[in-house]
């Protein structure tokens, strides 16, 4: 209904008019101004999280993921060298755009922490409380535990069946990235593997805490699956979704029981170092640059380097590039439908296609779908694509609203006396769902973790098992 009555409005006023500042697209990239906001916006996404977590001593997978953001813009100051990678007769126009990136997602930004901000306070200020279990927490994860099994040996059977299909294993290929695209690309296993893939992240943490709560439990059961699953990810090829995992992990773990200070920073930092760190040695790998990685002393540097000058972190990159190729026509909502429909089969819904956010990127680069896995627009830039300024402040004020919400939640669900992991999960699947709208071409990732999420809901939480005792709830502890 909202949508209904603002979308009519911002057409009407123009509102989603990408020039209603003339000049933004041809912003110098050493211009100074520019800097700032993209060094100031990197500091601030880096040391608010992190402030925040440590205030709490509790991980949190929206901070995480703002500090991942942070990195990603760090990819701005390497704009001269990523732009010539792959299009160096658009090296200029690539350079020129990216001042805007970056102004877009400053906005983008900080509305989403004043909003997150906000709406935490008001929660916290209100005594928001969590609803008493009906049972206890020890019934729910016991439940839990079963679907998290289940789903650990599909994520493994479906990379396994992956590589059978596709006769080859990514990461042990002579040429790994030809193969990562087989691999990716086949019809037969493509629906299965992607659906993995959004799923594989929780299976992975709920598993680890399992295994931690209880080591010795069928002689570490749970913990050998997680590993297994971690294995067979890692030769596929597909790192970011093990950095996904790595923030469910930390985030979990931290909920279940409060880290010393030092403990959780060296856990974040630790988290942060991998994620750059394995972009770039992962690509070294896939490229077979046996100079960089037999040169022991120099590998860290190496990889570090190839994630920024490689074909890696490269969002701002992308999305400089798509918007120096753009109409400054808005798509008004188009790559959003795409998304929403992107369950829908390509032959009862062909638009879908037409409408996805990777086509329309590829579409305006002037590349095939057969060039590319795909360009990423940046946090916020597929909502200016859409909307302009007005898209950008809307879906920072959405995000920050519902992640607002959701922050306090956990943070709730942290203070309870006996830690239900089915809740705390439940919490960050809706934080990954939310974050997944701000680039639309993952929403095969919303509709996975939507059926995961009901189905937790349906098994662990309104399964009644016969004979099963009902305890009095734990009392909440004040925040």
């Amino acid at each position: 209904m909202v949508s209904a009555v603002l979308l009519p409005l911002i057409y009407w006023f123009g509102l989603a008019n990408p020039e209603l500042f003339p000049g933004l697209f041809k912003l110098p990239w050493d211009d100074t101004g520019i800097f700032l906001l993209a060094s100031g916006s990197i500091a601030a996404l880096f040391f608010i999280p992190l402030g925040w977590m440590l205030i709490s001593r509790r991980g949190d997978f929206t901070a995480m993921w703002l500090m991942q953001n942070a990195l990603l813009a760090g990819g701005y100051f390497f704009l001269p060298a990523t732009a010539a990678l792959d299009i160096p007769s658009l090296t200029t126009s690539i350079i020129a755009a990216g001042g805007l990136i970056v102004i877009i997602n400053a906005v983008g930004f900080l509305i989403l922490l004043g909003t997150l901000g906000i709406t935490y306070f008001i929660t916290r200020i209100t005594r928001a409380e969590v609803r008493t279990l009906e049972a206890s927490p020890e019934t729910y994860d016991q439940r839990l535990l079963f679907v998290l099994r289940v789903t650990g040996l599909f994520n493994v059977g479906v990379i396994v069946l992956a590589m059978a299909v596709s006769h080859t294993i990514p990461m042990l290929s002579s040429d790994p990235g030809q193969a990562r695209y087989v691999f990716e690309q086949n019809g037969a296993t493509r629906a299965l593997y992607n659906a993995g893939m959004a799923i594989l992240p929780f299976t992975v943490g709920g598993l680890v805490v399992m295994f931690l709560r209880k080591p010795r439990r069928l002689w570490g059961l749970d913990g050998a699956l997680a590993g297994a699953i971690v294995m067979a990810q890692a030769l596929s090829g597909n790192r970011f979704t093990l950095a996904i995992a790595a923030m469910v992990v930390i985030t979990l773990v931290s909920v279940e029981k409060k880290m010393p200070r030092w403990l959780l920073l060296s856990a974040v930092m630790g988290y942060l170092i991998l994620f750059v760190g394995l972009a770039g040695l992962t690509s070294l790998w896939r490229q077979q640059d046996r100079a960089s990685l037999s040169n022991h002393g120099d590998i860290l540097s190496n990889s570090f380097r190839e994630a920024y000058i490689g074909n890696n972190l490269i969002d701002y990159r992308d999305a400089a590039w798509v918007f120096s190729q753009w109409d400054h026509q808005p798509l008004m909502g188009a790559s959003y439908l795409g998304g929403l429909s992107d369950m829908i089969p390509s032959a009862v819904f062909p638009q879908k296609k037409q409408w996805h956010l990777g086509q329309i990127a590829l579409k305006i680069v002037g590349w095939e779908d057969e060039q590319h896995f795909g360009l990423r627009v940046s946090c916020f830039g597929e909502s200016f694509l859409n909307f302009g300024f007005a898209g950008v402040l809307g879906m920072g004020t959405i995000l920050g609203i519902a992640l607002g919400v959701l922050l306090r939640y956990l943070h709730l669900l942290g203070n309870q006396l006996k830690p239900c992991l089915a809740r705390n999960l439940n919490v960050i699947i809706l934080m990954q769902m939310l974050i997944t709208w701000t680039n639309s071409a993952d929403a095969y990732v919303f509709w996975a973790l939507l059926l995961f999420w009901a189905g937790i809901q349906v098994i662990v939480f309104y399964t009644s098992k016969p004979g099963t005792l009902t305890l009095k709830p734990a009392a909440a502890a004040t925040s």
